[in-house]
């Protein structure tokens, strides 16, 4: 039986393999909709707390995953990124988006790709499916 932690985790990690996968089939259309998606007001917030609440979902579910000792790991990378965020600000990040729409399409493909492998692995490392052997 899978935890509602690890539940709401999975789903966190369907939507970010799901933006990523777009990003690796339409680089361009994901780019733009992240440069829309941040001119609107408070959205460094939403920003700031989606990493929060990545941690606090990895830091919930880390004793019962395959791997813990990454997930304390990620805790913590995900705390940093809100840090700097909050510190950055939405100019700077702005400026860090107009920078990523001119990297080739190959580049922001490969980016979106980690993007995907991490999704999946959150997905596997809750998974009850591989416990069950």
């Amino acid at each position: 039986m899978i935890s509602a932690s690890a539940f709401v985790l999975v789903v966190f990690a369907a939507l970010i393999v799901g933006l990523s996968s777009w990003g690796v089939l339409f680089p361009a259309d994901l780019v733009s909709f992240v440069r829309t998606f941040m001119r609107r007001s408070g959205s460094i917030v939403v920003a700031i707390a989606v990493r929060i609440l990545l941690a606090a979902l990895l830091w919930i579910t880390a004793p019962a995953s395959h791997t813990p000792a990454i997930f304390n790991v990620l805790t913590g990378v995900a705390l940093f990124a809100a840090l700097i965020i909050a510190i950055a600000g939405s100019e700077r990040i702005s400026r860090l988006i107009k920078q990523v729409e001119s990297w080739p399409e190959l580049a922001v493909r490969l980016q979106c790709l980690l993007g995907v492998a991490f999704g999946l692995f959150l997905i596997w490392s809750v998974s009850p499916v591989w416990t069950a052997a």
